[in-house]
């Protein structure tokens, strides 16, 4: 039995680690979906959390790959500094205009909103980073694209890899009662949480660019920490219109500046978002030179 499904696993290892991280992450889920939770003192989110790293790592074992290598992608570290401040800049820099958008649309901004970068906007991200990074990044990054831009090339694996990386978050909307926004019109409802997948697939298009050119998970787990620490200190509004019928504009003006953002990153990229297919599977530091 073992060597069969070690044979399936080997065989369709993307396919394998899809489902892993689906199974564990939703068995971990559904204790809070149905308010049975009580007894588990939250380890359960932190399953569902750590659901992709876990499933990589099995798929690594199961396939003979490198636990060790993918450890010294979590703690890559040493690239160049180029790539740091646009893995930190590209987070303030959609969310930012994402703001400036929609007060042009003119909904008045709450400047007291904004965070203090060092006691509020910092500590987030790095707390972020750590569990919602680590918990993803090792396991969509780190184990399933490489594979993927082997097969379908860089922007076929980036929307691809996006797609379950938006149904993997389904869930939440049935854990997290603010996920909803307010919303109770069932159309309009399911119309944020199709936006909402939208915008998913398209962060999957910097990661894939940043990972391309660093081979550094750690980035991506800093990527990662920025965008969910922008989605709670960068939208600077007042509680009504971000949980209300508006964010649904809110979140129409984001995906359209993630769109046009990405538009511009596929074209000076020429459409190869860093990937060399020639290079090794796994990007070295001296992979991480700027787009041509």
């Amino acid at each position: 039995m073992q060597a069969a499904v070690r044979a399936r696993v080997d065989a369709h290892p993307v396919a394998a680690f899809f489902v892993l991280a689906y199974v564990i992450s939703w068995l971990g889920f559904l204790p809070t979906v149905v308010d049975a939770d009580g007894g588990f003192g939250g380890l359960n989110l932190l399953l569902a959390q750590f659901g992709p790293a876990i499933a990589g790592v099995l798929v690594l074992r199961y396939t003979g790959g490198s636990i060790r290598e993918l450890i010294e992608r979590i703690v890559r570290w040493r690239v160049p500094l180029r790539w740091w401040i646009a893995t930190l800049a590209i987070p303030v820099g959609v969310f930012g205009a994402t703001s400036i958008a929609f007060a042009l649309l003119g909904y008045e901004p709450e400047l007291s909103r904004l965070p203090d970068p060092l006691l509020t906007f910092l500590p987030t991200l790095v707390g972020l980073s750590l569990l919602a990074g680590l918990g993803e990044e090792p396991g969509w990054r780190g184990v399933a694209l490489p594979r993927l831009q082997e097969r379908y090339g860089p922007l076929g694996a980036t929307v691809l890899l996006g797609v379950v990386w938006a149904g993997w978050h389904l869930p939440v909307y049935f854990v997290d009662p603010r996920s909803s926004h307010g919303i109770t019109d069932p159309i309009v409802l399911g119309g944020m949480v199709a936006l909402t997948a939208l915008g998913i697939v398209l962060y999957a298009f910097f990661y894939t660019w940043i990972y391309n050119r660093t081979g550094s998970i750690l980035l991506l787990m800093v990527l990662h920490g920025g965008f969910n620490t922008s989605t709670v200190h960068l939208i600077p509004f007042a509680d009504a219109v971000v949980f209300g019928p508006a964010y649904v504009t809110l979140l129409t003006v984001q995906v359209g500046v993630l769109f046009v953002t990405v538009l511009g990153l596929v074209a000076l990229s020429g459409g190869r978002l860093g990937y060399d297919r020639g290079a090794r599977r796994q990007p070295s530091i001296e992979d991480a030179t700027p787009a041509e």
